[in-house]
């Protein structure tokens, strides 16, 4: 039994010393591109809910890269309520309760884009469950969007009390609803953007690893990942994530190549969450020695969660 095990680390530590590094930078650009994206859909939530006040695309990006840099290594998403703190002292006059609210309406378009992905891959066949129906009869539709109503449930539950406060400070927080053109370029292309980027995160990966990519796949994988942190137990959805992606690629690649390519993708994109939110940091700080602007972040999400 020993051996197995230092054979499959063995094979883990070959898969990553034959990574293809063009595809790693790639998919590093795609992810720092996601970042930008969404900062800048957030960014216009704030705007306008706050249209008497200059809300600053840079102050916005800093604390949304620091906020995500601490929910690597904080657990329950503490690194969310750095972001909240970060912009109200940035925005004069906010509140609380409202920059909340403007996440919310970040994640109501993540919960639709999440759901047509998911019965997208399910019809397409790319999940790994059959669709063939448990009663005689039923056609294999019914059963996809059985399995994408339970998903659509299960966000429902992880963004309830986010939603709630939506619909507490709608009137403000919640401000560029009121206009379906504004919202519809300033946010919701944006955020179609960023979930392209991010699906291109995946794809290189797939790739850089030796394994079969393909735009479906690597859309059931984001899903996989996002889902791993709907219940926050660990910083990052570590273990779960590799857990999960176990399941949905099981029939496309071995467990070598899964793990591999799982703690892979998870130290990859923790490492560049960490620097982008350590350089974040130090701007949103205002400060030029990297562990003080560590320090600072800590704190802040400590004293807001």
């Amino acid at each position: 039994m020993g051996d197995g095990v230092w054979h499959a680390g063995g094979d883990v530590i070959a898969r990553f010393a034959g990574l293809d590094t063009r595809l790693l930078v790639a998919a590093a650009v795609f992810h720092v591109a996601n970042h930008l994206l969404r900062s800048v859909a957030w960014r216009n939530v704030l705007s306008a809910a706050y249209p008497s006040q200059r809300v600053a695309t840079t102050a916005v990006v800093s604390a949304y890269a620091v906020g995500v840099a601490l929910n690597a290594v904080l657990p329950a998403r503490g690194g969310d309520a750095a972001k909240i703190a970060l912009v109200r002292t940035r925005v004069t006059g906010s509140t609380v309760p409202t920059i909340a609210s403007t996440m919310s309406v970040v994640v109501l378009f993540d919960l639709v884009a999440a759901t047509l992905i998911v019965l997208m891959v399910s019809l397409g066949g790319a999940l790994p469950i059959s669709l063939d129906p448990p009663i005689s009869g039923a056609p294999g539709w019914i059963v996809a969007a059985a399995l994408v109503t339970a998903f659509a449930l299960v966000l429902a539950r992880r963004f309830a009390q986010p939603l709630r406060r939506l619909r507490a400070q709608v009137a403000q927080g919640g401000a560029i609803l009121r206009t379906p053109g504004r919202y519809a370029r300033g946010v919701a292309l944006v955020q179609a953007g960023a979930w392209g980027c991010r699906i291109g995160v995946v794809y290189c990966l797939l790739a850089a690893f030796g394994l079969d990519a393909t735009v479906p796949r690597a859309a059931l994988v984001m899903i996989l990942c996002g889902a791993s942190t709907l219940v926050p137990l660990t910083p990052g959805g570590a273990g779960t994530q590799q857990v999960m992606l176990a399941y949905g690629l099981s029939q496309v690649a071995s467990a070598t190549a899964i793990v591999s390519f799982s703690i892979g993708m998870q130290a990859g994109i923790t490492a560049v969450n960490a620097v982008l939110g350590l350089l974040a940091g130090m701007v949103a700080f205002r400060t030029l020695h990297p562990l003080r602007a560590v320090r600072s972040g800590l704190r802040l999400a400590r004293a807001n969660t």
